[in-house]
């Protein structure tokens, strides 16, 4: 094979790796195993500094995910998608297509206990009675306790995690403290394939009312560096001639 052609070939090849190894996205562990999260695209959202969702990110975020056939109502749904705040971790609890506080009597209750490293923000949001606290733990190391309350069928809660490629690990412990209407293994890992919202896996509360798992986000491989290996075999190639 000519030169010029066996460089091509390698390069092609090269790029082949590339395109099959670059997506990045972000690893659950739990005990019910290991479930892969890609990202979908939601810019706009969380693009406040109050730690704030607004109802209607709620509202956009049930009502796309309703529209790829996922439901999310009597759910607790987890994705990752880039927002206003970086590549963010969300969880979507009960979600509705239109949250209206008015009147709401509140019926449902949450407990969030999420740990991760300071180089990320925190968003939380429930209806009246929720209360989110954070706690620097002293060792690089920032924790939330969220208590979040709403109206089954009127209202919703979320909670999020911005940046995790700023902050790639971190662990969540649910707590049912009181969740009506939720059918079994409510818990659900929503990945973006394609050009749509996919279910990963789902998971149930133990009989003690938790569930626990954590989270780690896997970078895409270095084009670069493969790219390098290309120049390499190259170089390679034309000493041998």
């Amino acid at each position: 094979m000519p030169i010029y052609a066996h460089f091509i070939a390698i390069q092609i090849a090269i790029f082949g790796v590339v395109s099959t190894l670059s997506a990045e996205y972000v690893a659950i562990s739990n005990a019910s195993g290991i479930y892969e999260m890609n990202a979908g695209d939601f810019t706009g959202l969380l693009g406040n500094n109050n730690h704030q969702f607004a109802m209607s990110e709620l509202d956009i975020l049930a009502a796309t995910l309703n529209n790829d056939g996922i439901e999310t109502m009597g759910h607790l749904s987890f994705i990752l998608a880039s927002t206003d705040a970086g590549l963010s971790l969300i969880g979507l609890f009960d979600g509705i297509q239109v949250n209206d506080p008015n009147g709401s009597i509140i019926d449902n209750y949450l407990g969030v206990s999420s740990t991760t490293n300071l180089d990320t923000d925190w968003f939380s949001t429930g209806d009246v009675g929720s209360q989110t606290d954070w706690y620097d733990m002293g060792n690089g190391t920032q924790l939330i306790n969220a208590s979040l309350a709403w109206d089954h069928g009127q209202t919703s809660a979320a909670f999020a995690w911005g940046d995790v490629e700023s902050a790639p690990t971190g662990t969540f412990n649910l707590y049912d403290i009181d969740l009506t209407e939720f059918a079994g293994n409510p818990i659900q890992f929503i990945t973006f394939e394609g050009n749509q919202w996919e279910i990963s896996g789902t998971a149930d509360f133990s009989v003690l009312g938790q569930f626990a798992f954590s989270y780690q986000f896997i970078p895409a491989p270095s084009a670069i560096a493969l790219l390098g290996m290309a120049g390499f075999c190259g170089r390679r190639s034309r000493r041998r001639t």
